[in-house]
């Protein structure tokens, strides 16, 4: 896992739950420094450590922390990577789900040993999206859905605006329908 990954984790629990259960994380996953390269690629086990221990110390499920990384991830990391524009609204939302797989292929460029994720988007009807998510290691629903709700908010675009449905789950993959309303 890349460091850029493992610093936004650091820094969604420094915000989310405060430098006092970063110090316990930290020190329960065996990290002497939490001090992380953005481009360096670090054994997983580092990361299944760091969230292990943020599942303890934050008090959080498994589950609800995942959703949570990926609403962050989606809100904070991603405006730092992607060159494109953002503009607010449904239709530049739903544009830049059709766009974000290319966006996956850009950085993998820049981190030749990414195996962070794979997406696929299919324009499913001009009211729908078919979003196909195979995360990496956080192979849990909700980190999908955190990034999805997350990439929303980027937008602005409120989640009365659209439903998302969970249509499949094969092995490690999930399969999504964005509804538009």
């Amino acid at each position: 896992m890349y460091g850029i990954f493992i610093n936004a984790i650091k820094e969604c629990a420094l915000q989310n739950e405060g430098h006092q259960v970063w110090r316990q994380v930290c020190e329960s996953a065996g990290l002497e420094d939490d001090f992380f390269i953005n481009s360096e690629f670090y054994p997983d086990p580092i990361l299944d450590n760091i969230l292990k221990a943020l599942v303890h110390y934050s008090g959080k499920t498994t589950a609800d922390l995942y959703y949570q990384i990926g609403y962050w991830w989606a809100l904070h990391s991603v405006p730092k990577l992607y060159y494109g524009k953002f503009e607010k609204g449904v239709l530049a939302y739903r544009q830049f789900l059709l766009d974000f797989p290319l966006f996956i292929n850009r950085l993998s460029l820049i981190y030749d040993k990414l195996t962070l994720t794979q997406f696929r988007s299919i324009n499913f009807s001009e009211e729908a999206i078919d979003f196909f998510h195979t995360p990496y290691r956080l192979n849990d629903p909700r980190f999908s859905e955190g990034l999805l709700h997350g990439f929303a908010a980027l937008f602005t675009v409120p989640n009365q605006s659209f439903s998302l449905h969970l249509l499949d789950r094969t092995g490690d993959s999930f399969h999504y329908r964005i509804q538009f309303l």
